[in-house]
């Protein structure tokens, strides 16, 4: 796995594997925060079915049943037994399981997974779009590209004696003013 997973970065070679390396490299700071954002609304449903339909429903026996249920159902798989196997023993509970599992099902599958396709949805199009119009400029290059003037013009100082520098800067006598240029002169 790992030495396919090696073989990506020469995928990037190519422009049309590099759109995906890019839009995976862009969202997963993104995804990775919504995950840990879905995982605690996940935890909260699989402690609350642990706890209170546990005792009623062969599914929800353990914690690992239930995250294990719970995450079929958001693939679509094993619905119907999950809905017929709940014992009618107490009309409350049986209420209860399906507000639960209907608002489990409706949220992940129709809310949270679409908002995680979004993510990389929308980061496609922005890698994408920099594709054939260009990558916007960096700070550095932006800062970089005001200055025009050359290294041998004369307005770039090099400091000969770091001694006295670090004396100038802890006195406060006027003279300091003249060692340090104005401030309209760009350092690189």
């Amino acid at each position: 796995m790992l030495v396919w997973l090696g073989v990506i970065r020469y995928l990037g070679f190519f422009q049309k594997y590099n759109i995906l390396i890019l839009t995976l490299g862009a969202a997963l700071p993104n995804v990775i925060r919504f995950c840990c954002c879905a995982a605690m609304i996940y935890l909260g449903y699989c402690f609350c079915g642990w706890i209170v339909l546990g005792p009623y429903h062969t599914k929800f026996r353990s914690l690992n049943m239930v995250s294990e249920c719970l995450f079929s159902l958001i693939n679509g798989d094993d619905m119907f037994t999950t809905f017929s196997i709940m014992q009618q023993k107490s009309y409350l509970v049986w209420l209860f399981s399906r507000v639960y599992l209907y608002s489990f099902i409706s949220l992940f599958i129709y809310m949270v997974l679409s908002l995680f396709i979004a993510l990389i949805t929308d980061t496609y199009e922005t890698i994408k779009n920099y594709q054939k119009d260009g990558f916007p400029q960096s700070e550095l290059h932006a800062f970089v590209s005001e200055c025009k003037d050359l290294p041998t013009s004369g307005r770039y100082r090099e400091v000969e004696d770091m001694s006295a520098s670090l004396l100038c800067c802890c006195s406060n006598n006027s003279e300091d003013e003249d060692f340090f240029p104005p401030p309209s002169v760009g350092y690189l």
